[in-house]
């Protein structure tokens, strides 16, 4: 009965005959006239985007960096200033200020201009506050009016991933993402998908404009917001972390009263990390304050740069 199977047909009757607790012949006799599905044949690969590394089609304009005239441009990369064509995932506890910080910077980059005039495109996707939230904001840092902005409430009859797409296909330079996880869940909500083919969607997403496949051929840089757990681990799959160029850690080391806030980098691709950056934030500035670096073979730290305000 069984020599006129192929082996995957054999394969195939022998794991669900183990299923049922009977033999083969017994799981073949049981389904008279009918033969095991041979199984799929793979789907083919192409290979053609394996290259040698001095093929690279890298231009000049995917290495730039932008500046935002903050002392913070020293965190970003070695050359001083947001590299394009970047993803940086930013992480802390609540109200640390993950989003008054960021969009400071992508309005201080707004507000900036290119060698030609040009000023950079920035945009904000706003996932978690409201119009009166973020007017109130608006009020104390009147620089984030210069920033494009879409609440994702306001597409709430619309597929957000839709929304994004062709939003994004105009090019921006850089994006600000607050957070990923209320975007992923009304994706995932708007399109019936499961968590790791949302994920899917937007590595690829990332992938697409910082190689620049947009219509104004934009490397954009993705900024990145994430929320933490209690215990300040990254909440979500580790799939979005591996496409980051760098982690950008926001912390208090004072509970009791909120204050000494820091900025520290644990992986960065384009600059220095393990650097300890502090920052204050009052009602209408910022206050960047000292750095720390470990000291080698000790448990301290040196300190230096004077407090500036923005």
């Amino acid at each position: 009965m069984t020599q006129n199977l192929s082996y995957g047909q054999l394969y195939y009757a022998k794991r669900m005959a183990q299923k049922l607790g009977i033999t083969v012949e017994q799981y073949l006799a049981s389904k008279p006239g009918s033969v095991p599905p041979p199984p799929q044949a793979p789907k083919p690969v192409d290979f053609s985007k394996v290259t040698k590394l001095r093929n690279l089609n890298i231009t000049e304009g995917m290495l730039k960096c932008n500046l935002t005239g903050l002392p913070i441009d020293d965190l970003f990369s070695y050359e001083r200033g947001v590299p394009v064509g970047t993803n940086i995932m930013c992480t802390g506890d609540p109200g640390v200020g993950k989003t008054t910080l960021l969009l400071h910077t992508l309005a201080h980059l707004a507000v900036n201009h290119q060698g030609n005039g040009k000023r950079l495109r920035c945009l904000f996707i706003c996932a978690e506050m409201n119009k009166i939230q973020m007017w109130k904001y608006t009020q104390r840092f009147p620089i984030f009016g210069e920033v494009d902005t879409i609440f994702t409430s306001d597409y709430m009859h619309d597929n957000l991933k839709d929304v994004l797409e062709q939003l994004l296909d105009c090019g921006y330079d850089y994006v600000l993402m607050d957070s990923i996880v209320e975007v992923l869940e009304t994706v995932r909500e708007d399109n019936g998908w499961g968590q790791s083919q949302a994920e899917k969607w937007l590595i690829d997403l990332c992938i697409k404009h910082n190689e620049g496949h947009n219509q104004a051929t934009a490397f954009t840089s993705m900024l990145l917001i994430q929320q933490v757990t209690k215990n300040g681990l990254f909440v979500g799959s580790n799939k979005i972390k591996h496409i980051t160029d760098a982690h950008m850690e926001m912390r208090r080391r004072s509970e009791r009263d909120g204050g000494d806030t820091y900025i520290q980098f644990s992986k960065n691709r384009n600059g220095q990390s393990g650097i300890q950056f502090g920052y204050q934030l009052s009602n209408d500035r910022i206050e960047y304050g000292t750095v720390r670096t470990e000291v080698e073979d000790e448990g301290d730290f040196s300190l230096d740069e004077p407090e500036k305000a923005f």
